[in-house]
Order: C-alpha cells, then structure tokens, then sequence
C-alpha cells in the first residue's frame, strides 16, 4: 500500500516550461490538475487513494505556481497554451488518454481541455466550479455590470501589478483568510464593499480566528512556503485571461464532453451560489450526456481536503478497475 511518503517530485520540461511533478503508483494515469490558490499539495490524499486503486497519480504545479515557470506574458496564460502545457503532460505519461481531475480553476481548465482535445480524456472528475453555457458578452462586461462600485476579487485582479502585490507582501494573511471551512469563526472585516474605500481583498475577507480541522499547520506551511517561492502573479494571470478565452472557446459553445464524467461539490461551496443537485444537472446535462453528480452536505470550497475520506471513495467508484481505463 502507497502513502504520502511514496510520493516523490520530478522535474519535467512541458512545452519549454521546467515543470515540477508529483508522482505515485503505477498503471494508466490519473492526472490532477489544482487551482487557485494552490500548488500539486493539494491532491496529496486522492493521489495516494488512487495509486492505491492500481494508478499511476500525477499532479503538476501549473504554469506559474509552485516550482513550475511562468509563462513569458500575461497573454500567454491563456486557454490554448494552457491546454498545450495539459496536452503534453499527458503526451509524456505514455497514455493515449487519462483519468483528468480538477478543482477550482484546475476544473476550468479540465472542462475547456476536455473540450479541445476529447481523445486526451478517458474520464473526468471536476470538482467545485460546474461548466457553464458560453456567455453572449465577455465576462469581464458581465461582472462589471452586476457589481458596479461593489468590490468583487475578479475585477480586482484585472488590474496588472496590484493584487499581486497585495498578497506578496502578506501570503500567510491570504491564505489564511481563503482556505477556511463555511464554518470557520472570523473576525469582522476591516473595510466594507464599496471599491471607493480602497484597499485590498485581505481586509474585505474577516481574519480566521483559527484554522480549520483539516488543514494542519505542516500543511499550511508548505502552502505559505509555495506562494513565497512563486509569488501570486502568475495564478492571478489566468483571471486576467478570462474575456480572451470567452473569445476563444466561441468555437465550442455548442460542443459535448462525451466521456464519462464526476462533478463533485460541497453544498455550501460558494461558487454554486446555492444551486442543488437538480439545478446543477439541468445546466450541465446538455453538454455532458454522461454525468453524475456527488454534493457532499455542508462542505465548502476546498472539498478535497475538507472531506478527503468522501471525495476518494467518490474518485475510486468512479475512475473503476484500472484496466478499464483505455492505455496506448
């Protein structure tokens, strides 16, 4: 049986890009693909649960987070180069195909990858943020419109050089505040909503009085370590590629993911904004013919390490025998 000390770290050249890559196991591949703000860390426990099941688990830090490189340019962190970095990943692993897992902006990429380039996915597992229909206007215009003078933390990174900077200067404050439980005690913010008050997201957030249960003080540690040696730049490019990659999936707004697909969520996950399981079915099922959803109750955002034990039972049923899963 594998654990977490099996894991070992390898540096891989992905489209140019000096890479760190977490690996366990053997057998067809199981690719984990983080998001923000997190590095490869994140999946420690569902790569050991799967390498366990008979696979081979791979977890890259993504182009400008951890010990992975950034990108030359703002532009380039953008839905084809991105989806270029993903498919080599996998070109690499020797599979024809993979078992795909993502969360948070790892599940935005998941679904846009699982679009572009369908033969890369065997199967696929999103977790926390669902695929939505493809806006008639560019988003950046949509959120504008809805908050008007109301601080939201996407407007706020559109601006180069400012909440990077913000967050250089403080990786423990924001990170404290962002990987809390729905439940986790906070002080009341320093500032209000209006973006006429100034300031940052860090005050806006409340301080934890505490940390959550299942995030440890090893682990918060390495987290903090991670953002100190890559800074916040670069995860915060891939929100300042949101309008041009409006642009450039209009071609696949119609298009189906028709490979076996997981979306796995906490029902007090904020990105649904309340939405059950019936809501979330309806907007997806369209595009996804074959989907099953798990909501795990009360759970929030960082779903797989707030329920890990739930979310790898979830990854094992579902990924299967690993010599189901198509190979070169």
């Amino acid at each position: 049986m594998y654990d977490m000390k099996d894991i070992t770290l390898e540096s891989w050249s992905v489209t140019g890009l000096q890479t760190r890559v977490a690996s366990v196991g053997r057998g067809p591949v199981a690719l984990f693909i983080h998001g923000w703000p997190e590095c490869w860390y994140t999946w420690r426990q569902q790569m050991v649960a799967l390498a366990n099941a008979g696979y081979r688990a791979i977890a890259p830090d993504m182009p400008g987070f951890g010990e992975t490189q950034g990108l030359p340019s703002i532009g380039d962190y953008n839905v084809v180069r991105i989806c270029a970095f993903m498919d080599d990943l996998v070109a690499q692993t020797g599979d024809a195909s993979v078992l795909l897992i993502g969360h948070d902006w790892g599940a935005i990429n998941c679904w846009q990858f699982a679009l572009r380039h369908p033969q890369r996915v065997a199967r696929l597992v999103n977790m926390s943020v669902p695929l939505h229909p493809v806006a008639d206007h560019p988003p950046m215009t949509l959120l504008r419109e809805h908050f008007g003078d109301d601080f939201f933390y996407q407007l706020y990174f559109q601006e180069p050089g400012v909440a990077e900077a913000e967050f250089d200067a403080d990786p423990e404050g924001i990170l404290r505040a962002l990987y809390c439980s729905p439940d986790t005690p906070r002080e009341p913010p320093r500032l209000g909503r209006s973006i006429r008050e100034g300031g940052g997201w860090i005050d806006r957030l409340g301080k934890p009085l505490e940390l959550p249960e299942w995030l440890t003080d090893e682990a918060f540690a390495y987290f903090v370590a991670a953002y100190r040696h890559s800074g916040f730049a670069g995860g915060i490019h891939y929100y300042r590629n949101l309008d041009e990659n409006w642009r450039l999936m209009q071609p696949y707004r119609d298009a189906r993911i028709e490979c076996p697909v997981l979306f796995l969520v906490g029902s007090a996950d904020s990105v649904i904004r309340g939405a059950s399981e019936e809501q979330l079915s309806r907007r997806m099922a369209p595009r996804v013919p074959d989907l099953s959803i798990v909501m795990l109750p009360g759970i929030g955002h960082w779903i797989q390490s707030e329920a890990a034990a739930e979310v790898n039972a979830a990854l094992v049923r579902f990924a299967g025998p690993a010599s189901s899963l198509p190979r070169v």
